[in-house]
């Protein structure tokens, strides 16, 4: 995936894969994951079969088998009853009881099931499947005055939701509906419709068999009664009743259709109509999807026409069967099916797509103006989803692109903002699309390979379907999403990579390729990675992708400008979340904004909402609120805000034969001079400031030696003063260059000029907040060379040793006992290298930290005793060294 970049100080980088990776799979994932968005949709036809199965049963081992008979595989867990959008998990006793509850309802224990679910609401009583669950169970048990006053209870309690409100309008009329065929076994002096003879005598063992809930011998005499007297509604619907009630769902169909042939549609025939449909629509929703994974699109059409006329108020299977005829590449059947569904919900929101798709067919079929009538109607639907309506205009849009409009599609898509959703990659395709038709007319039309994407998800409730803007590399790119999250490193890289074949001006596909290929780890991938992204910003790419997006692909790019001129676009659009305002600031940083980069990391700082990770305690907490930064991180962030407003500082030292101990500090060796001390000051300033991974310095150091064996130069005649300026060129080698002009000041200094390289390198050499102690190896290099003596100096050393952070005294201090091994030399003295080993201790104390800033300052103290491995005295014996650094 795109690397969130947490940079330690100039010497180190660290990544935190872990925390990258929770934070840019949101990011740039090109569709969410559909199965949680169906959380709250699946409690609401779950509860309707199970109305169908138990409430026109009215028996509770009847309304079981009805319940199986209907294709529902089990009951609901409890988890799946967090149907209200802003419900908070069930978890706890709660969700064992809920758990509890729904497993009662599914075994036909509905008494069981009622004092679970009262109990559960108890715990929980903000739920609403919860509440429906308890007036099921209650209806199953024919206590349909309880099941309705109970929804009345929770209507006033959390408000008219539409589950609870037309689960009471429906149990209400199968109270009365149910009632009065129960009473039609009574007959009133002077109905016309009396029954008589044989035909009363089988309706009478029909209502009687139907009271003892005998429904297979229901059945047999209702048939028997309707033989004699067809004309009679009533006994139509004690047929159809008893026929749902033993799980007979074809037979009550059949009895359904021909007492519509016989009475025309009536309130008593549709609500059956619509419990039985809703049962008989997933089986046949499900062949047709099976017929469609096997490619066989004229069967999946059929099937899903029966779906449609089982459960004709369901959008689902229309949309379903579009897509069917979509795929067939039968675009009037189009037309006609999308026709059938707006005329069903001419003013609903559910009849956005519909418009939408039937605009497409016409479009399709050259029928310009009668597409832009359909347009135009979808663009004024106000009831559907905010999602629904983004995804219709981007459809429109890629109409208006084919038809050779840019301007028009522009127009259409200018007011729709970044939601931070699956939409917004989309819209940003469009866009570019339409700005590069503007500026290279090219004739088009529209391809069958980019016609809008219905995908649906079914199981035993029906089918729920979403709707997508034309891509050809959607069906690789879903794979690769499943597959990465079934963590099939190889199968999602697969599959990313045929999503940008499929479609390789969709710069989504191949933010999901850069993904793939950085999560498997391989340092070629990552290469790979680095090269797709720098692909994607020389090619304009970029344009096409939400802006948070594409600062991400140009961080990865190692095109720190771009990244924070998109960063910054994000900002001002209101797109930046506070866990990504660190990621900006490096940004920044590596633009060299350091006042903006400054910025952005105070308020990562302020998002984190942690306790200074160096405040005088032992335990360092974790970020509490919604900033994705580990204690590591946040230090990082803090390093880097010390960094970026660091433009001067001074250090002081004091070394005895301490060459390398201590880099790049006042420890300029002098020719000639061996087994002494010696002690500087060096003030330097940063003339550009911060310039993140790279380095400029100016400086003035003043320093002497003392202490001199064998009669060398000590004290003040050794006195000079040095005036230069240092670079880190690279920004992933951390080598310095220096040049240096030496200015004597005590007699026994000659002017000179001094070029220097020095190299650092190891690990663990940062102070740690995550873990109290860490292994730690430091290497250290230097050479240089004096132009005007003609002498060249070397030196070397490398520690391997464990710091520990002592939390006892105070986090701010640390000690590394190490091992040690060293080496030497200098041609003014002799041309041997003395190399010595030994062991070693450091301290150091931190200070001048701050609520944005980790410590700036610190105090180090280092001692060694070496012995000799090679060459003369010089490897041997005691090193000490001392540094302030301000």
């Amino acid at each position: 995936m795109i690397d969130s970049i947490f940079m330690r100080r100039a010497d180190a980088l660290c990544v935190d894969a872990a925390a990258v990776s929770l934070r840019f799979r949101g990011l740039f994932a090109a569709t969410r994951d559909v199965r949680e968005r169906r959380l709250s949709a699946c409690a609401t036809p779950f509860v309707l079969h199970a109305i169908a199965a138990v409430v026109l049963v009215g028996a509770s081992g009847a309304a079981s088998n009805a319940y199986a008979q209907s294709g529902a595989a089990s009951a609901p867990n409890a988890q799946s009853a967090q149907n209200a959008p802003n419900a908070l998990p069930l978890s706890g006793a709660a969700y064992r009881v809920a758990q509890e509850a729904y497993a009662a309802y599914a075994r036909g224990d509905y008494a069981g099931a009622v004092a679970r679910t009262r109990e559960a609401i108890r715990q929980r009583p903000d739920l609403v499947s919860l509440r429906v669950l308890l007036a099921n169970s209650l209806a199953a048990q024919r206590r349909y005055g309880e099941a309705s006053r109970s929804l009345g209870d929770a209507i006033a309690q959390l408000g008219a939701d539409p589950a609870l409100t037309s689960r009471r309008k429906q149990i209400d009329a199968l109270s009365v509906s149910t009632r009065a065929v129960a009473r039609g076994s009574r007959q009133q002096a002077g109905d016309p419709n009396a029954l008589s003879g044989a035909a009363l005598n089988a309706a009478q063992h029909a209502y009687k068999a139907y009271a003892s809930k005998d429904f297979a011998a229901t059945v047999k005499y209702a048939n028997d009664a309707l033989a004699l007297r067809p004309d009679l509604l009533r006994l139509h619907l004690l047929l159809i009743d008893a026929s749902s009630a033993a799980g007979d769902d074809a037979n009550a169909w059949a009895a359904y259709l021909d007492a519509m042939k016989r009475f025309g549609d009536n309130d008593e025939l549709r609500l059956r109509r619509g419990f039985i449909g809703s049962r008989l629509a997933p089986k046949s929703a499900a062949a047709s999807y099976e017929a469609r994974r096997q490619h066989d699109d004229a069967r999946a059409a059929l099937l899903a026409r029966d779906a449609v006329s089982y459960a004709p108020d369901r959008v689902g299977y229309r949309m379903q069967l579009i897509d069917a005829l979509f795929a067939a590449n039968d675009l009037p059947a189009v037309e006609a099916a999308a026709s059938a569904a707006i005329t069903d919900f001419p003013a609903d929101g559910a009849s956005l797509m519909p418009l939408t798709l039937r605009g497409y067919a016409l479009a399709a079929q050259g029928r310009a103006s009668d597409a832009d009538a359909d347009f135009a109607r979808a663009l004024r639907v106000n009831q559907a989803s905010e999602r629904d309506q983004r995804v219709a205009r981007t459809i429109i849009a890629d109409v208006w692109i084919a038809a050779a409009e840019p301007q028009r599609a522009l127009d259409l898509l200018a007011p729709l903002p970044t939601k931070s959703d699956d939409t917004d990659a989309a819209i940003a395709l469009r866009r570019a699309r339409a700005r590069a038709s503007l500026s290279h007319p090219v004739a088009s039309s529209l391809d069958p390979l980019r016609r809008p994407i219905i995908e649906c998800l079914l199981d035993e409730y029906g089918s729920s379907c979403y709707v997508y803007a034309a891509d050809p590399g959607f069906a690789a790119a879903r794979a690769a999403q499943k597959a990465s999250a079934a963590n099939d490193k190889a199968g999602a890289l697969r599959d990313a990579r045929d999503a940008v074949q499929a479609a390789p001006d969709d710069p989504q596909h191949r933010v999901r390729l850069i993904n793939a290929l950085a999560a498997t780890g391989d340092k070629g991938d990552a290469r790979e990675a680095n090269d797709q992204a720098r692909y994607m910003v020389n090619a304009g790419m970029l344009d096409a992708l939400p802006d948070m997006t594409a600062a991400y692909v140009a961080q990865r790019a190692g095109n720190g400008r771009v990244a924070y001129e998109r960063f910054t676009m994000a900002d001002k659009a209101g797109a930046l979340p506070p866990g990504a305002t660190a990621d900006a600031g490096y940004a920044a940083m590596h633009a060299h904004r350091n006042r903006e980069a400054a910025r952005y990391f105070e308020r990562a700082v302020d998002a984190s909402a942690a306790p200074s990770p160096d405040t005088e305690s032992v335990a360092t907490p974790t970020p509490t609120l919604t900033s994705t930064s580990t204690p590591a991180q946040l230090n990082d962030i803090r390093s880097a805000h010390a960094d970026v407003t660091r433009n001067w500082g001074f250090n002081a030292s004091l070394n005895y034969r301490g060459a390398g101990m201590q880099p790049g500090y006042a420890s300029s060796p002098t020719p000639g001079t061996s087994n002494n001390w010696q002690g500087g000051v060096e003030a330097y300033w940063r003339p550009f400031g911060s310039l993140g991974e790279r380095m400029f310095e100016v400086y003035a150091r003043g320093y002497e030696s003392f202490g001199v064996k064998n009669g060398g130069a000590s004290g003040v005649d050794t006195l000079q003063a040095t005036v230069g300026a240092r670079a880190k060129p690279f920004t992933q080698i951390d080598a310095i260059v220096a040049f240096e002009r030496i200015i004597p000041i005590g007699s026994r200094v000659n002017p000179d000029w001094l070029a220097r390289l020095a190299y650092s390198g190891g690990f663990g050499t940062e102070r740690r907040v995550d873990v109290p102690a860490w292994w730690t190896t430091r290497i250290y290099a230097e050479t240089g060379a004096y132009l005007n003596a003609g002498s060249v100096y070397a030196t070397t050393n490398v520690q391997v040793g464990r710091t520990f952070r002592m939390d006892s005294y105070s986090p701010k201090w640390t000690v590394f006992p190490y091992l040690v091994v060293g080496a030497d030399y200098d041609s003014s003295v002799d041309h041997s290298i003395p190399l010595g080993a030994g062991v070693g201790i450091s301290t150091r104390y931190w200070f001048r930290d701050s609520q944005y800033d980790a410590p700036r300052s610190y105090v180090d103290l280092s001692v060694q005793y070496r012995l000799k491995i090679s060459g003369d005295d010089r490897a041997r014996g005691v090193f000490f060294g001392a540094v302030f650094a301000y």
